[in-house]
């Protein structure tokens, strides 16, 4: 029998409980989700229960497998779901750390994972839930021509220092549109259980945009298909946090132009 192609160190360990693994059997984990989480897990500081790392650095650790921005849905996800804390990094595309939940210390204690978050936010991680995403995605997408032609045009009309009435008015637009949708029994996003890959991949969207609502981009989902959709998504994640108004109406405008 050949030997291992590199020597495996019985003194470098750590503890990972197998709760992990049946939250994935369960499904409460993804497996990209627990293979994140795992990896987070084995390479934090296990005196402070902090992995530092970079969303870049995370996609070359798997081999590319997963891209930046998939690392970044997965993050939040995973953040979330109260697995791991980190603070909001408002475009920020440098290494920051992020504390993990319920970590065995080194020290024999664990990661107090409710009361670090609030030290760090001044606030409940319930705040925190709907906040734009960490950092927003840089790859290249393939937008559409038209897509692209009128994006420019649209960021303009719901940036913070237009006076045209679209963007005085894309924030009520975006609330009657969601009044109308709860007016007709409409289906809460955090009530939402996704029968498919598709409908999973829109719940992701709806919440990393602050969505309450299902119905406008299940509609979208069945009208102009998935790839429109993620499209319509990465064209608004392109834009800085500070510019746009309202991510919601704006991916709203994008989806029908």
């Amino acid at each position: 029998m050949e030997n291992l192609p590199f020597e495996i160190d019985n003194n470098d360990y750590v503890k990972l409980p197998r709760s992990i693994k049946t939250a994935l059997v369960d499904g409460y984990l993804s497996f990209e989700e627990y293979s994140v989480l795992v990896w987070l897990w084995i390479t934090a500081n296990p005196r402070m229960g902090k992995a530092h790392v970079s969303y870049a650095g995370l996609s070359k650790d798997f081999k590319e497998k997963y891209s930046k921005n998939h690392i970044n849905r997965l993050m939040l996800s995973l953040k979330r779901k109260k697995w791991v804390w980190f603070a909001i990094q408002q475009g920020r595309r440098s290494s920051f750390h992020v504390d993990i939940s319920r970590y065995p210390l080194s020290n024999g204690g664990f990661v107090d994972f409710e009361t670090r978050s609030k030290q760090k936010s001044g606030r409940s991680e319930g705040g925190t839930d709907t906040q734009l995403p960490a950092e927003a995605p840089t790859e290249v997408s393939d937008v559409r021509q038209k897509l692209e032609s009128d994006k420019n045009a649209l960021v303009d009309r719901f940036s913070f220092g237009s006076e045209s009435s679209l963007g005085r008015s894309s924030k009520n637009d975006n609330e009657k549109e969601n009044k109308n949708n709860r007016s007709n029994r409409g289906r809460p996003v955090r009530e939402f259980t996704p029968k498919s890959y598709e409908e999973q991949k829109c719940w992701e969207i709806a919440q990393e945009l602050g969505e309450k609502d299902m119905t406008f981009i299940l509609s979208a989902l069945k009208k102009y298909g998935l790839t429109r959709i993620e499209e319509a998504y990465r064209s608004v994640m392109e834009q800085p946090s500070e510019k746009v108004r309202s991510r919601g109406a704006y991916f709203n405008k994008l989806l029908t132009l």
